[in-house]
């Protein structure tokens, strides 16, 4: 009786890699970067299918729609890049300002561009050091701002954190979301120049992984979407029919 092979994954193919890849399952202690979003990978990703290759995407990532619309840049949709189409192959993200190398949103028209992560960065999030929620602002209000954490000046063309009531902000990766904390009392801390947090690397850390939980469940809302607009479309086709 032959003996049967043992059973392989099945593989699939994607844009922005040139070998197959296939399902994995990431643990922290493997110590993996998304060769998309350049963030930590953990749970559902993929892996390329040469063991020599080093190439690791989360599973959000892979499913990353292939054009949005985004309230920061009203005018024209952003579409999906898996490397940079400028000269040096880099590109610096309009959100937080930092170097991008992966996966990006594009305006071609505007050179405007976004990394994956920022581009779903919540509109309100809790701050581990201040009672009130921050709002997300796509630009500088008037005037001059500092960050509340670190203190350093805030570029008025990135986004930002900010709390009115207080007139306290922050970079946009200065925050951590903390839904399960309640506030302190007292907690809050009006005014800019509040001194620089200890946990600003996890914070923007958990900030940015909330911000890939944020990306999962827009994808499945522009999924439903889709799907209701295709139904609409066929009961309009049918009604003209009928006619």
């Amino acid at each position: 009786m032959a003996s049967r092979k043992p059973a392989t994954r099945p593989s699939m193919r994607h844009p922005s890699h040139n070998h197959p890849l296939r399902g994995y399952k990431a643990q922290a202690e493997d110590d993996i970067i998304c060769s998309g979003c350049d963030l930590d990978l953990i749970g559902a990703a993929y892996k390329c299918t040469k063991s020599e290759c080093d190439y690791f995407l989360h599973k959000s990532c892979v499913e990353l729609p292939r054009e949005i619309r985004h309230k920061s840049h009203p005018n024209h949709p952003l579409n999906l890049l898996y490397s940079s189409t400028y000269d040096n192959s880099e590109y610096f993200c309009d959100a937080c300002g930092q170097c991008g190398t992966g996966f990006g949103y594009n305006c071609s028209i505007c050179k405007y561009d976004i990394h994956v992560g920022c581009v779903s960065m919540p509109e309100t999030m809790k701050h581990e050091k201040h009672t009130h929620p921050l709002t997300l602002l796509y630009s500088v209000p008037s005037g001059f701002f500092t960050c509340d954490v670190c203190e350093e000046e805030m570029m008025n063309n990135l986004w930002l954190y900010y709390c009115q009531k207080c007139d306290y902000a922050t970079h946009l990766h200065s925050c951590v979301a903390d839904e399960e904390e309640e506030p302190k009392k007292g907690g809050g801390s009006g005014g800019n120049g509040a001194r620089r947090g200890s946990s600003s690397v996890n914070s923007e850390l958990e900030a940015m992984l909330k911000a890939q939980r944020e990306m999962e469940k827009m994808q499945i809302d522009l999924h439903l979407q889709m799907q209701r607009d295709k139904i609409d479309k066929k009961m309009r086709k049918n009604i003209l029919n009928s006619i």
